[in-house]
């Protein structure tokens, strides 16, 4: 029933979107000829000095869109709007991994950010009432798949305590790799299997967490795939 069910998500989507990679420069190319055969027709990648926006590649038969990403680290309001100044005119896609209450409530109204990362570090920061902010304002959460798989279990229940209140909440999510190295990229079926059988949440709607939802915020931010 279950591989049924997955047969039909993969049918459903047009490519898979991996939101954030975090590789070295040098690794870039690697990760790409893997993450095209995997079936990813976009990768957010973390800037190091990328002379580029958004790159389009030919990658033997198959197409896939690099674009550059920032990811902010704060816990202040005044640091990190001082960080978004202007932002957008270098990266397409801004996320933010708030690390204080003050951040996580900015991050969630601020216009110019795209996503608010959800993992280990930023567990006691997205609560219920970040929950209601971001689906006032429209924002999306962001899981690393890599950072829950190495969190501890009493933190991975809180990271999924979480998701099952956004889930309630109405508010979009996206899972990303969060990968660091070539070999954390991650099978789009496997993501799929993975999290509809922990959260018991219906397949289709973890298939359009690596999909179509990141794919309306590229186009958002005029970025076609």
């Amino acid at each position: 029933m279950l591989i049924n069910r997955l047969a039909s998500c993969v049918i459903y989507m047009n490519g898979f979107i991996d939101f954030w990679i975090n590789v070295e420069p040098d690794m870039v190319s690697h990760v790409v000829d893997i993450a095209s055969k995997l079936g990813y027709s976009a990768l957010c990648i973390e800037d190091k000095g990328f002379d580029w926006r958004v790159k389009r590649l030919n990658v033997g038969d198959y197409k896939i869109v690099l674009v550059k990403k920032k990811t902010l680290i704060e816990a202040g309001e005044d640091d990190l709007k001082e960080k978004l100044r202007g932002i957008k005119t270098i990266y397409p896609i801004v996320s933010v991994k708030p690390i204080g209450i003050q951040a996580a409530r900015l991050s969630a109204r601020d216009g110019r950010v795209d996503t608010v990362v959800l993992d280990k570090d930023t567990i006691n920061f997205i609560d219920k009432t970040q929950a209601r902010m971001m689906k006032e304002y429209r924002k999306i959460l962001e899981v690393p798949l890599n950072s829950l798989l190495k969190s501890s279990r009493r933190e991975k229940a809180m990271i999924y305590r979480r998701l099952l209140m956004f889930y309630y909440y109405g508010v979009p999510i996206i899972y990303s790799s969060g990968a660091c190295e070539w070999n954390e990229l991650m099978h789009p079926r496997s993501i799929i299997e993975l999290l509809s059988s922990i959260l018991d949440v219906d397949p289709k709607n973890i298939a359009l967490s690596i999909s179509s939802v990141p794919r309306e915020i590229l186009l958002r931010n005029g970025v076609k795939i």
